[in-house]
């Protein structure tokens, strides 16, 4: 991986981050339905925009919108219910801890579902690395029982696995209209689903809607962008590798903006992901 594409990756973890702590502070004013409806709507229109300034050329081949339309379902839909959902029962600090767990999914699906990304021994020995990183990370913080929001927590990362590998058939398309497509088809079907939960939303000031919006432009629509670059370029396996470090960017942003103190666990938690990213980086097979 270039340097180029692991700095892509270190602000991708950043940018999806940040989107558990915005879902949190979102819940207070809306369901989880009506977060996950806003978010790709709003994020869906970000693209749109983008797409009109560098003048895309829009392609509406019934298959590639069919394609759109999975992707939406696996990288939208399911994991932004679950996760949402998630939340109104665990800590967004938690979440972000599932939502690690992407990468073994993936690697595991990968052996059966692939013939370039197969199982190999370091690579095994880096995941399983990063997630012992992982729960040293925020243990002894919290402690968990199996209940349905811990459940939901775990549907999200399998169906980002999912999403991860199936995307790799919009490899050598525009990043840009990938993103667009997927985002337009999770609007519309969120629309079918739950129009009468987003009808009824109400929005009475800006402070309301205002980490919704961040949620949409930054964490989802921009991060999307960044997501297909890498997808195309270092395959589903490593641009997943993301997932071990949203937990420690979901860390520093914590520090900087809910006053939070970096402990022990965190630094320990911390190298052992790097070790992680490394040993699966360094993997050439």
């Amino acid at each position: 991986m270039s340097i180029k594409n692991f700095g892509l990756l270190l602000v991708l973890s950043f940018l999806w981050g940040g989107s558990f702590y915005f879902i949190e502070k979102a819940l207070v004013y809306f369901s989880y339905e009506q977060i996950v409806f806003f978010r790709v709507f709003f994020a869906a229109l970000t693209m749109l925009f983008i797409l009109m300034v560098k003048r895309v050329k829009f392609d509406f081949s019934i298959k590639l919108w069919l394609t759109f339309l999975v992707m939406g379902i696996l990288n939208n839909v399911i994991p932004f219910l679950a996760f949402a959902y998630a939340q109104e029962g665990i800590t967004a600090s938690t979440a972000s801890i599932f939502n690690s767990t992407t990468p073994i999914f993936a690697v595991l699906f990968a052996q059966f579902l692939t013939k370039d990304e197969k199982l190999t021994k370091l690579k095994l020995l880096g995941i399983l690395i990063g997630f012992i990183g992982i729960i040293i990370l925020i243990y002894p913080k919290e402690s968990l029982s199996i209940d349905e929001h811990v459940l939901f927590a775990i549907i999200a990362p399998i169906s980002y696995a999912f999403a991860g590998i199936f995307g790799k058939i919009l490899k050598g398309k525009d990043p840009l209209f990938s993103a667009f497509g997927m985002l337009t088809c999770s609007t519309l079907i969120m629309y079918s689903v739950f129009h009468v939960s987003v009808n009824a939303s109400s929005i009475d000031g800006f402070n309301q809607i205002s980490n919704l919006l961040l949620l949409a432009i930054f964490s989802t629509a921009i991060a999307y962008m960044i997501f297909f670059r890498l997808l195309s370029s270092v395959g589903a396996v490593k641009v997943l590798l993301v997932t071990f470090l949203i937990p420690i960017s979901a860390s520093f942003l914590g520090v900087v903006l809910l006053g939070d103190v970096f402990t022990t666990n965190m630094y320990i938690g911390t190298a052992s992901v790097f070790i992680a990213l490394f040993l699966i980086i360094k993997d050439k097979k």
